[in-house]
């Protein structure tokens, strides 16, 4: 090896090292990170939207970072256990995980056994915004959405409400169908899953009467094959990919103000280090360039996110926060 100049003592040859790295971009913390591998938490199941997302985008990540990357599926406890962990790991910047409003935001406002808050996380890119689709078993003998209130309120009469499947107390699923059913004044009995596979399969299997699907992946093709019956969507205005599904907001006076979007984004620890937290969004806006990136989002019934500062990412996620709690105060979930 060989040896610092005679005119340089060690330190200052070791600073004088460490500032020829940095102007070449290698940041000094960066060099306590050789060999180690980033990790992307996905706490939901494997098939998930978020799961799907991370994997698409994971290869191109690995690229921008020089540096391995994998995805960790941990799901359960409303996807707190995944959160948890990362927020658990070194806050170098080497652990994120993919996300929904639900884990960070809704999980912990309605789950009393969570511990975290929205706060310690703070997003470093945003994939885009979807929408859900009011969705019913194939042999649901109601048509419309008119005709699925007559239909709710006639088993409601019988004791024996609609069905409707979610992904946990608490997640956005769960909330959006309390909101429906109270807006509506019906009653659902709450079925919960582990995930959004399941929930779709036995909504296609006649297991279950109703749940808010996500508009993309085997939701899609089940409705647009006639395997799934739409009632109506969450979105604004007719999704893209669904022409003729009306947005909810349009068929009832009641539904004037239910308009809801789903968000995917990453996230770390709030305490990451400012490079390091600077070069993981760099990498995900680099994935998020990709033409095939762009086009698979919108097959999945995604908008892509423009790119984002991270400031202007941490003024989004505060937003989305008061946005989310309030939700929660006024369909009147507590924590349990």
């Amino acid at each position: 090896m060989n040896k610092p100049p005679t005119s340089q003592g060690p330190a200052l040859y070791r600073r004088s090292l460490l500032a020829t790295l940095a102007v070449g971009g290698f940041a000094p913390w960066a060099l306590a990170q050789t060999g180690r591998h980033v990790a992307i938490i996905v706490p939901q199941p494997a098939g998930n939207p978020s799961d799907v997302f991370a994997r698409k985008i994971q290869l191109l990540m690995q690229r921008a970072l020089g540096q391995t990357v994998i995805v960790e599926n941990l799901p359960g406890a409303g996807g707190a256990i995944g959160v948890q962990r990362m927020l658990n790991a070194p806050a170098d910047g080497m652990t994120a995980v993919m996300v929904s409003q639900t884990e960070p935001i809704l999980t912990p406002a309605t789950l009393a056994s969570v511990r975290y808050k929205p706060g310690q996380m703070r997003p470093v890119g945003l994939l885009g915004r979807t929408s859900y689709v009011l969705a019913g078993r194939p042999d649901l003998p109601a048509q419309t959405h008119a005709e699925l209130m007559v239909l709710a309120r006639n088993a409601d009469k019988a004791g024996k409400p609609l069905s409707f499947g979610h992904i946990g107390q608490g997640s956005m699923i769960h909330l959006m169908g309390a909101q429906w059913a109270q807006m509506c004044g019906v009653q659902l009995s709450h079925i919960p899953y582990r995930g959004v596979p399941p929930a779709v399969q036995d909504l296609a299997g006649a297991q279950i009467d109703l749940s808010f699907v996500p508009l993309g992946g085997l939701a899609l093709d089940l409705i647009q094959t006639g395997k799934l019956r739409a009632f109506g969507s969450t979105a604004d205005q007719s999704p893209a990919l669904l022409p003729n599904v009306a947005p909810l907001k349009t068929l009832d006076p009641a539904l004037r103000t239910f308009v809801h979007t789903a968000w995917g984004a990453m996230l770390v620890p709030r305490g990451v280090p400012a490079a390091a937290t600077q070069r993981l969004h760099a990498a995900f806006e680099a994935a998020m360039r990709d033409p095939e990136v762009q086009a698979f989002l919108r097959g999945q019934g995604t908008d892509p996110q423009s790119p984002l500062s991270l400031d202007a990412l941490d003024r989004f996620y505060q937003t989305e926060i008061q946005t989310h709690q309030a939700l929660a105060r006024a369909v009147g979930v507590v924590p349990e």
